[in-house]
């Protein structure tokens, strides 16, 4: 026998074969330019990363045995090799990636090998934010960030957004929260 409290709060049992499947949402994709932002990311912090190596080589090791030339191919090249993995790796989780907004939640999905769909209701989200950093400024993208109570890094962050649409998801939660509060303002007042 269910017993709903004076809110009208019940807890029903829910059968399994019942629980609508998530997979069903249509994700939207990542922004078209997500991809060139991750080859064009990848490839200036490989030569930044090969930059660094070569100037710590020859600062550490100022009488080469090799000429130099010779010395910065053997930094270069394992650089570049890091660097193509990585481009690649990225260009093909950006295929994999999607967001999609219901009623209720903000559901974001990633990963190649070790796939990942998180749901962060839109009841327990406190505070919103989108970032963008030069790079992601230039590509016309930006991230969501979402926030629940008690935590210091964000809970939920759908990279590779259209700054756009990052702007106006942001704009839709804040108002969703700011309802949601009004509305528990309304019902602690009685």
């Amino acid at each position: 026998m269910i017993f709903p409290d004076d809110s009208g709060f019940t807890n029903q049992p829910f059968p399994a074969d019942a629980i609508p499947d998530y997979r069903d949402v249509e994700f939207e994709p990542v922004a078209a330019t997500f991809r060139r932002y991750t080859l064009v990311s990848t490839a200036f912090f490989g030569l930044l990363a090969a930059a660094i190596a070569l100037t710590v080589l020859l600062v550490l090791v100022p009488d080469l045995p090799l000429p130099l030339p010779l010395a910065a191919g053997a930094v270069v090249l394992p650089a570049a090799a890091v660097s193509a993995i990585v481009a690649t790796y990225r260009w093909v989780d950006a295929g994999f990636r999607g967001w999609a907004l219901r009623d209720h939640d903000q559901i974001a999905r990633s990963g190649i090998f070790w796939r990942r769909v998180t749901v962060l209701p839109v009841a327990r989200i406190q505070h919103v934010e989108t970032a963008h950093g030069p790079l992601e400024r230039f590509f016309g993208l930006a991230r969501l960030k979402l926030f629940t109570a008690g935590g210091v890094t964000a809970d939920l962050v759908v990279i590779g957004l259209e700054r756009g649409t990052a702007d106006r998801l942001r704009e839709y939660l804040v108002e969703q929260i700011r309802m949601r509060d009004d509305r528990a303002q309304v019902d602690e007042r009685g």
